[in-house]
């Protein structure tokens, strides 16, 4: 449910959140339709650690992303990524 939220109110296209995740388009339109990875696996607990900091941001209105260039946009988006992509995974359970 959380991961549908992300889709929904981040403003987001597919592709910018495949971007985040770090994964591809297909995958995420994938996770949106059937649901995320299983659980346990590290692409499941980097999900859960990402869509987490999504929703944060969703939450203290620092997404959606305001009206901006499509260089400023991409680069944005690039360094959201950057940062993501450096988070540890979720715990074991």
């Amino acid at each position: 449910m959380s991961f549908q939220r992300v889709v929904k109110e981040s403003g987001l296209t597919l592709v910018d959140i495949a971007k985040l995740y770090g994964v591809s388009r297909q995958t995420v339109h994938y996770w949106n339709k059937v649901g995320p990875p299983r659980e346990g696996g590290h692409t499941a607990r980097m999900a859960e650690v990402v869509t987490a900091a999504l929703l944060n941001a969703v939450d203290r209105k620092i997404l959606p992303l305001g009206a901006m260039a499509k260089e400023a946009r991409h680069n944005r988006i690039a360094s959201m990524a950057k940062t993501l992509q450096n988070l540890k995974p979720a715990p074991v359970k």
